[in-house]
């Protein structure tokens, strides 16, 4: 159900952005704790975000993944309590016309901090990561369709990776299913986005066995040929992470 902005909510459209600009907001959201989550079984974990010009749609998700929709950052770059990644959420919003990507994250964050009372503050850490670099000889990647959805999939022992950046995959390799056991950077300097396959093993049974013996060991070994075979390498360094630190928030959110 939907709920017109309260005062409150209106006047967070009027608090001034960094730039000077007033901060957007929503015409009109519905946040609620998640059902399907609730209901446990087969999908109670699976995270689903759809956005339009005007309208946000996250399903399911965790307040760690609105925070880090809604900041534009990486998983490792919030520093939360542990129920921030437990707890799961609907949230449905819409602006009063079109919105920008931009726009979205902005009003979300005026939302998170409506319904959740979410407090939180940039901080600058120096942690150990991995600098995702383009190899001696060069890349081997072959330039994706810009305009399709990034995607990635098990077929026959390899993951196929459609569309998809280099910001992206150093995204995804710290995650499940990779689990490298620090944050990675993409320095690469590749722009756009790209096909290809890193074959890790013979079959997707393997596959599964091989990810998830890395996953729980925290090795990025596994990874260290298929990336070479990409024109790809893995260097341990350490750089400025600039980190969003929790306040204060509240488990269960105003209603609507």
């Amino acid at each position: 159900m939907f709920v017109k902005r309260s005062l409150a909510t209106a006047f967070l459209a009027f608090i001034p952005a960094a730039h000077g600009q007033p901060v957007p907001s929503f015409d009109v959201a519905s946040v609620k704790v998640s059902q399907l989550a609730r209901n446990g079984g087969e999908g109670s974990s699976r995270e689903s975000v759809e956005i339009s010009r005007g309208s946000l749609s996250m399903s399911n998700v965790t307040l760690r993944s609105c925070v880090r929709w809604a900041y534009g950052v990486d998983d490792f770059q919030v520093a939360a309590p542990n129920w921030f990644a437990s707890e799961r959420y609907d949230v449905i919003a819409k602006a009063s016309g079109t919105a920008t990507k931009d726009e979205l994250r902005l009003m979300l964050r005026g939302l998170l901090a409506e319904r959740f009372k979410l407090v939180l503050h940039h901080e600058t850490k120096e942690l150990p990561v991995y600098a995702l670099l383009v190899g001696s000889r060069g890349s081997k990647l072959k330039t994706g369709n810009t305009d399709a959805p990034s995607s990635m999939r098990p077929n026959g022992g390899a993951l196929e990776f459609r569309n998809m950046s280099m910001a992206e995959l150093a995204e995804r390799l710290p995650a499940r299913p990779f689990g490298i056991d620090r944050p990675v950077i993409d320095r690469t300097g590749l722009p756009g986005a790209f096909d290809f396959t890193m074959k890790l093993a013979n079959n997707d049974a393997e596959l599964k066995s091989s990810l998830e013996r890395g996953e729980s060991e925290r090795d990025s070994s596994l990874f260290t040929v298929p990336l070479q075979q990409l024109g790809l390498k893995l260097k341990p360094q350490k750089g400025p992470i600039d980190m969003l630190v929790i306040d204060d928030a509240e488990k269960i959110p105003i209603k609507n």
